[in-house]
């Protein structure tokens, strides 16, 4: 749980309406907020920082000045190279003016988010795309239930099936050197892939439980709070499988 005052709050705020419409940030130390130069060559584009000022950061975090509300790509990159937690600032712009030349624009800098958020309940989860999604829950799960340390993978929102490299699901089976078992011996623990979105290959996961139950965080849009996750019998979705993973020391 990353702590941030109300002092350090508000000039995290400040800070990133007044950069607007650049990306900007800084880190988060003892609860207050410290702006760091954007150093990325298209500020408008991105946020860089160079590794040697991150010394004694609990996080660190940066605005989205387009107001996205997830993580990009590029983001989860970062954060899995950094090994610190990192924070997204959305942005939203309340007014335009009418006339080109001189615009008027009002923007807000939203609640900050961080992740990995890896602390709250399997059950009821509002769908936030890199940071509490199907693929963070089955990493909770495993970590929580089995003490196993899933690698964490920097993905997009809807990865091109046309791109193997991009096919999340299916290739990180594959990396860790997983077992593809049947469907109809599938048991509790093993990873159900699925396709939920009418691709070819799986862009969903889920983890069995007891009683034919798969805990899962299905979701039609990247930031979604009304989606949550939950427990669904496998059975409703067993024409949407694409294949099942068993870890290797379970598969005997």
């Amino acid at each position: 749980m990353i702590e941030l005052t109300a002092t350090g709050l508000a000039a995290l705020r400040s800070h990133v309406e007044r950069e607007w419409p650049r990306e900007a940030g800084g880190l988060i130390m003892g609860g207050g907020f410290f702006a760091l130069p954007n150093r990325h060559p298209e500020p408008e584009r991105g946020y860089e920082f160079h590794e040697e000022d991150l010394d004694g950061a609990a996080a660190i975090v940066h605005s989205h000045p387009d107001g996205a509300p997830f993580p990009s790509r590029e983001d989860m990159e970062s954060q899995v190279a950094v090994g610190l937690p990192h924070g997204i600032v959305p942005m939203t712009r309340t007014s335009v003016g009418a006339a080109a030349a001189d615009e008027e624009r009002d923007v807000v800098a939203g609640e900050p988010f961080f992740w990995p958020d890896t602390d709250r309940p399997y059950v009821g989860r509002p769908y936030r795309h890199g940071v509490t999604d199907c693929f963070t829950l089955v990493r909770d799960w495993y970590r929580r239930e089995c003490g196993v340390e899933l690698p964490p993978v920097a993905y997009e929102w809807r990865w091109d099936e046309t791109s193997p490299e991009l096919d999340l699901y299916s290739s990180w089976r594959r990396r860790l050197g997983w077992s593809a078992v049947d469907p109809s011996r599938a048991r509790p623990g093993d990873v159900v892939l699925l396709r939920m979105a009418g691709g070819s290959v799986a862009d969903h996961a889920g983890v069995l439980l007891e009683d034919g139950l798969l805990l899962h965080h299905p979701s039609l849009k990247p930031y979604d709070p009304t989606s949550l996750s939950r427990r669904t019998p496998l059975s409703r979705l067993a024409r949407r499988i694409v294949e099942v993973a068993r870890p290797v020391e379970a598969s005997s």
